[in-house]
């Protein structure tokens, strides 16, 4: 089956990362090698003709399991985004992975990892979806807590695995309805159902999405995820797992289209969109901004599929990609440099090293969305789809995005400043050493963010090339370029302007900040800790609602146990009766007799 030889090089580097154990540098080279094979094999399923695909994996009386292909253009855009940076990602981590002693369980877990993603993005059945699903599950979780002697390290890995196992549930119990309601588990026939008979699935399918994409409520589970290593955030916020969520609703869009669900969706997308925009202007973490900049980005795709605007969203989709995977890279740079400090109020000197100053500078313009980068054709999508049919949706995403300009061009700005007297060597040195390794993948990244500008032309031409599967998510698509008003562009982009330019004022030229310093006031902007209790809190409850279950089900065995100890007393307590005299058999016989009418008579 040609599509699922696509994973194969990946799958088969990681193994071998696993047998070879210690020998780091076969490792690194090997796994990079594999990254290079899985992305060739998406060329060459992209201009293969055979668009859906399947195999038979077991069968039951009544029931046949594939294993099921589809590399339709929808498909095709998210292999392509992990193919190509996938092997930027491994070649990134050559230089950063230093430590022999991880690099085989290090590599085995980032493969995996991929093709996990690349599993769930050519998945043509739910049975196919659900183990791609569950093994980016399983594989983030170990990424997340693979330096497990960090403190924050394990407690993270735990709440990301809780929260996703939750919608993880969901899923099955969707998948499990789907079934009964229609006996297949095939994604192209489940489009060609009545969405009113879905509509139960649906609603749990998208919770589900929204668990893995870090939408509100489930958000804050993206943030903690930093306590990994670098290039497993700059993976897992660019083109795996936290996308899959927003992937799986656009695949079935037109289900949630004739199902009157996108509202739902665009209220949590706004609300996720706002939270990460808040949260990321008052966060000290240098990598926790930018994963709250990822809660604000996923959360405007699902705010443009919410609106209808579909080729908007996967727009943002595309070009989100590579500014994140770009920026991720570059934090990961100056932590090298600052002796791996996370406050970004300590980390200095990255006008040190000219080409990433320069390589980040596309990132930042880009995730801003300024012109000519490709994060401004895809917010100016967005916002002008909410301009024409929601104007309150509009007004939220002005907002959000001069909050956008003010925090990111503040994460710019405050490694920028000359580092003190007595490490002012010793840093400039840390970044004219820095390794090649962890340089060119930045400085690829940061071309292919700005070349990502020509998505929104092309994106038309493959989006509408061939069908996806019979009532597609294409259905309402029509073939032309995301429109996107001058008016409401321009306005955007004076807002996330001034947003930069008080970045600038309080960050570049060393004046004291005073937005936070009112406690009240910070609460509201940085609700982290608000959203963390309210977890532990619903921790608390279904923990207390287990407890009282498990004391009722003791309380209801002690009466059953009471009872049948009873019994066993009066058996016993009759046993001993039976010594061989007649008149206690006589008594007996009498009194059973008496009984026996007294019921008859009542």
């Amino acid at each position: 089956m040609l599509a699922l030889l696509i994973i194969v090089p990946l799958i088969v580097s990681s193994l071998l990362a696993l047998l070879l154990g210690r020998h780091g540098k076969a490792i690194k080279y090997l796994s990079l090698l594999g990254s290079l094979g899985s992305l060739a094999l998406v060329f060459f399923a992209s201009e293969n003709a055979a668009k859906a695909q399947a195999i038979q994996w077991f069968a039951l009386p009544g029931i046949n399991v594939n294993i099921a292909t589809y590399t339709y253009p929808l498909n095709m855009v998210l292999l392509w985004l992990v193919g190509i940076i996938t092997p930027l990602i491994f070649a990134y981590s050559i230089g950063f992975m230093e430590k022999n002693s991880e690099q085989s369980r290090f590599f085995f877990e980032m493969g995996l990892f991929a093709a996990g993603m690349m599993l769930f993005a050519m998945a043509g059945s739910l049975i196919t979806m659900f183990i791609g699903w569950e093994l980016l599950g399983v594989t983030s979780y170990l990424l997340i807590g693979f330096w497990y002697r960090k403190a924050d390290a394990a407690p993270a890995a735990r709440k990301a695995i809780t929260i996703v196992l939750f919608g993880d549930i969901l899923m099955l119990m969707a998948i499990v309805m789907i079934w009964n309601s229609y006996h297949t588990f095939s994604i192209g026939q489940i489009m060609a159902a009545p969405s009113q008979s879905l509509y139960l699935p649906l609603i749990l399918i998208m919770v589900a999405a929204f668990t893995k994409s870090a939408q509100f409520p489930f958000h804050e589970w993206l943030p903690d995820a930093m306590a990994g290593p670098t290039p497993v955030s700059a993976f897992l916020h660019s083109s795996t797992m936290v996308k899959a969520g927003v992937f799986l609703i656009a695949s079935l869009f037109t289900l949630y289209l004739d199902a009157h669900l996108l509202p739902i969706i665009l209220i949590v997308g706004i609300v996720s969109a706002a939270f990460g925009a808040v949260n990321a202007m008052a966060e000290r973490h240098v990598k926790r901004i930018l994963a709250y900049s990822t809660i604000e980005d996923l959360g405007l795709m699902f705010v443009a599929l919410g609106l209808g605007a579909f080729a908007a969203a996967i727009l943002l989709f595309i070009v989100q990609a590579f500014y994140k995977a770009l920026l991720f890279m570059d934090a990961g740079v100056i932590m090298r440099a600052n002796e791996e400090n996370e406050n970004i109020f300590k980390l200095y000197g990255s006008k040190a090293k000219k080409t990433m100053l320069y390589a980040t500078l596309f990132g930042v313009v880009s995730i801003a969305g300024i012109f000519p980068l490709g994060g401004f054709f895809g917010k100016a999508a967005i916002g002008s789809a909410a301009a024409s049919t929601n104007i309150i949706a509009y007004v939220l995403l002005l907002a959000i995005e001069l909050a956008t300009g003010f925090y990111i061009f503040r994460w710019y700005f405050i490694p920028m400043r000359e580092p003190p007297q007595t490490d002012a060597s010793r840093i400039r040195g840390a970044y004219r050493v820095m390794p090649k390794s962890m340089v060119i993948p930045s400085i690829i990244l940061a071309i292919l963010t700005a070349l990502s500008a020509g998505a929104y032309y092309y994106l038309p031409m493959l989006l509408t090339r061939a069908p996806y599967a019979p009532g597609s998510a294409f259905g309402s698509f029509t073939g032309a370029a995301p429109a996107i008003n001058i008016a409401d562009a321009v306005v955007e982009t004076i807002l996330i302007l001034i947003g930069a330019y008080a970045a600038y004022l309080l960050y570049s030229r060393r004046r004291a900040p005073t937005l936070y310093t009112h406690r009240l006031l910070s609460h509201i902007v940085y609700n982290a800790p608000v959203t963390n209790r309210a977890y532990a809190a619903f921790a608390m409850a279904f923990s207390a609602v287990g407890v009282a279950v498990y004391k009722t089900d003791a309380a209801i065995y002690a009466v059953f146990a009471a009872i049948a100890h009873s019994v066993i007393d009066l058996g016993a307590a009759a046993r001993k009766m039976v010594n061989g005299q007649t008149s206690i058999y006589v008594l007996a016989f009498a009194l059973g007799m008496i009984i026996l009418v007294m019921l008859f008579v009542m």
